[in-house]
């Protein structure tokens, strides 16, 4: 009888598990934020810009790339949603956008440097 009991119970989790997977629209998101910063120089990218807006040169220095690559990647960046640019004079500056996703990713961001200071 106990047996029976926890073989509903497992299923109810697993019933439960399956519905929090993602699907659809959501999927696809993660798909393109993914591709976005599993890339080296766009992650250097995102890191780099929690600290404020940029210019393009500013971050092909910090990224040791030269600026028309850096602005290749920031093109990626920006079509994903995750980082804008305002023109100041005759230079573009990127920040990441306050919006969800770029609140997100410097929370994961600041949790995984917060783990790599800790040790784990």
């Amino acid at each position: 009888m106990e047996s029976q009991e926890r073989n509903v119970r497992v299923s109810r989790r697993v019933q439960q598990a399956r519905r929090r997977l993602t699907g659809g629209a959501a999927l696809a998101g993660i798909e393109r934020l993914q591709k976005a910063i599993c890339d080296r120089a766009r992650l250097q990218i995102v890191q780099a810009l929690t600290v404020g807006p940029l210019s393009v040169k500013d971050l092909a220095v910090v990224i040791d790339r030269p600026p028309a690559a850096t602005s290749q990647h920031l093109r990626v960046l920006r079509e994903v949603g995750l980082v804008e640019g305002r023109r100041r004079g005759g230079s573009i500056y990127y920040g990441l956008r306050a919006e969800p996703a770029g609140n997100h990713l410097r929370a994961v961001l600041g949790a995984l440097e917060a783990d790599v200071v800790d040790g784990r």
